[in-house]
C-alpha cells in the first residue's frame, strides 16, 4: 500500500501539469486564430484601397480626356485664325 500513496501526488502533479501545458497550447492556438483573422481583414482592406484607388485614377483620366477633347467646342477654347500670307516677290539668286 505505501507505494499507493507515492505514485497518487505524482500522478496529481502530473496531471496538473499536463492541463497546465493543455490551456497554453489552446491559448497558443487562439492567439494565432486571432492575427489570422486579422491578417485577413488588413490584406481585404488594401485589395478594396488599390480597386478603389485604380478606379478612382480611371474616372479621372476619362474626365480628363474628354475636357482636352471638348476644349474647341462652345467657346470655352481660343480659336487661332490663321490668314494666308500676302504674296512675295520671287527672290533673286
Amino acid at each position: 500500500m505505501p507505494s499507493d500513496m507515492n505514485t497518487s501526488p505524482q500522478n496529481d502533479t502530473q496531471r496538473e501539469l499536463e492541463q497546465r501545458a493543455l490551456r497554453n497550447v489552446r491559448g497558443l492556438v487562439d492567439k494565432m486564430e486571432d492575427l489570422d483573422a486579422h491578417d485577413s481583414r488588413t490584406q481585404r482592406r488594401y485589395l478594396v484601397a488599390i480597386v478603389a484607388g485604380g478606379a478612382l485614377a480611371c474616372v479621372a483620366l476619362a474626365i480628363l480626356l474628354w475636357v482636352f477633347a471638348h476644349r474647341g467646342e462652345g467657346g470655352n477654347g481660343k480659336l487661332i485664325e490663321v490668314t494666308k500670307p500676302a504674296a512675295l516677290p520671287a527672290a533673286k539668286p
